[in-house]
């Protein structure tokens, strides 16, 4: 029998070793085909790459014809010819045919005399996580399963890319997470991901598949309510949509308790739902966020039940948690404190129903028309924030109740907002509801 080499250069599959070694006593481990090749004292030599799953009803006992003594013998390894090889001992190897297992004097046989062993599998929930399988998976492929994904159980982690295809060994590739490219990766270990690129998950060595791999976790959902008359209501019905909805109730400001509903997520993104929302039927709470854009403020349209406009004002909003906890509080308009990534969605969500009593109604009216008439709001279009603060300074429904506050805090906030339009420490009283109170009980 001719001597039988297990190249193992990091010494990672023991228990494929361990399997060759107690069928084959006489079969020695090297770090190198070089090395092999020096060793070796019989005319051919055998080659068991430590990736490989051997097939024990394998015959080493193979014997070449003798007309192919200058021949690299190469078996099937499942479906490629990159597997077991029998090599004969005089002849030059180039390093490239052994990086790539395509040995240019070859003869291919048609036995199956192993498996590509399966690539590992990481569950990871930071970069340091893939670091960390970077430097201590077996194999020079490995996948990675983020925290967020729930994977499709049709998903069968069995993808091979043979040695003789360097590109794809050479590269990363990423599967469908949902509708994005952002969930399951299988990395190559020659094509090392940034981390700015993990962070983005946007790679730049990479190859997408349209493989439904994972669909992206839910978001958790808050819902924040202080005093709003019908917040319990809203939150039963709530939990209809959503079971395990969370709640922050009670907190003073606006800004805090934003901060306290990121500390009660769990996940990457979460959705807010004002005390006073009432969903509308057929909003789902599947809107799915590339990675790309978990530092993004998105927020979703309202219903004005008093003046009919529909625009962002009380409207569900999906948060960054990480930025929401770090959120800039000195500043009057929330969203712009959290991120200067902002993406409007053109749906409606709910029905701000605000004009709940006299100084809610108020309240709501007063808060939103400072804002709009301090101009406080990045990226508001002048056209568009004038014409709204027209209609609330001067329509409201005759037949919805408390219809007037709303027009009386509209007017007044509009006038509050023009005076201290360059005033960020006037501007900022409006999200102090103790405040709001006083100037209510001041005006009416």
């Amino acid at each position: 029998m001719y001597d039988i080499f297990f190249i193992d250069n990091k010494d990672r599959f023991k228990d494929s070793w361990k399997k060759l070694k107690n069928n084959y006593p006489t079969a020695k481990k090297v770090l190198t085909f070089r090395e092999a090749q020096k060793m070796s004292v019989t005319r051919f030599f055998w080659v068991v790459w430590a990736d490989l799953d051997i097939n024990m009803d394998f015959d080493f006992s193979y014997e070449p014809d003798s007309w192919s003594n200058d021949y690299v013998h190469v078996f099937l390894n499942n479906n490629s010819y990159d597997g077991i090889s029998l090599v004969p001992k005089h002849i030059n190897i180039t390093d490239n045919e052994i990086k790539t297992r395509f040995f240019v004097s070859k003869k291919e046989i048609d036995i199956k005399a192993s498996c590509p062993c399966n690539y590992d599998i990481y569950k990871v929930s930071t970069y340091e996580d893939y670091l960390y399988a970077f430097d201590n998976s077996k194999t020079d492929m490995f996948y990675v399963v983020p925290n967020t994904v729930n994977v499709n159980n049709k998903f069968l982690f069995n993808d091979y890319f043979s040695y003789h295809n360097q590109y794809d060994r050479k590269i990363n590739h990423v599967f469908l997470n949902g509708k994005f490219h952002d969930g399951i990766i299988l990395c190559s270990k020659q094509a090392k991901i940034s981390k700015r690129e993990w962070h983005f998950k946007f790679i730049a060595a990479k190859k997408e598949h349209n493989i439904l791999a994972s669909s992206p976790k839910p978001y958790d959902v808050v819902f924040i309510s202080y005093e709003e008359p019908n917040a319990d209501k809203n939150y039963q019905n709530l939990l209809q949509k959503v079971p395990d909805a969370k709640r922050v109730h009670g907190v003073k400001g606006i800004h805090q308790a934003h901060i306290e509903a990121a500390k009660l997520a769990n996940t990457d993104m979460f959705w807010v739902v004002d005390g006073d929302a009432e969903i509308v039927p057929g909003f789902n709470f599947d809107y799915q966020v590339p990675a790309w854009q978990y530092n993004h403020v998105h927020v979703w349209r309202s219903k004005n039940p008093i003046n009919n406009l529909i625009y962002g004002y009380g409207g569900i909003k999906l948060l960054p948690k990480k930025q929401t906890i770090n959120m800039d509080t000195s500043k009057s308009d929330m969203t712009t404190g959290i991120s200067d990534k902002f993406v409007a969605v053109k749906e409606i969500s709910n029905i701000t129903v605000f004009n709940t009593g006299e100084f809610e109604t108020w309240k709501g009216a007063f808060r939103e028309c400072c804002k709009l008439a301090s101009k406080t709001i990045d990226r508001q279009k002048d056209e568009e924030t004038n014409s709204r603060l027209k209609i609330w300074c001067t329509y409201a429904k005759p037949d919805v109740e408390f219809a007037d506050y709303a027009l009386k805090g509209a007017k007044a906030g509009a006038a509050y907002g023009t005076r201290y339009r360059n005033d960020p420490e006037s501007l900022k009283k409006i999200n102090d509801f103790d405040w709001l109170k006083e100037k209510f009980n001041g005006n009416i």
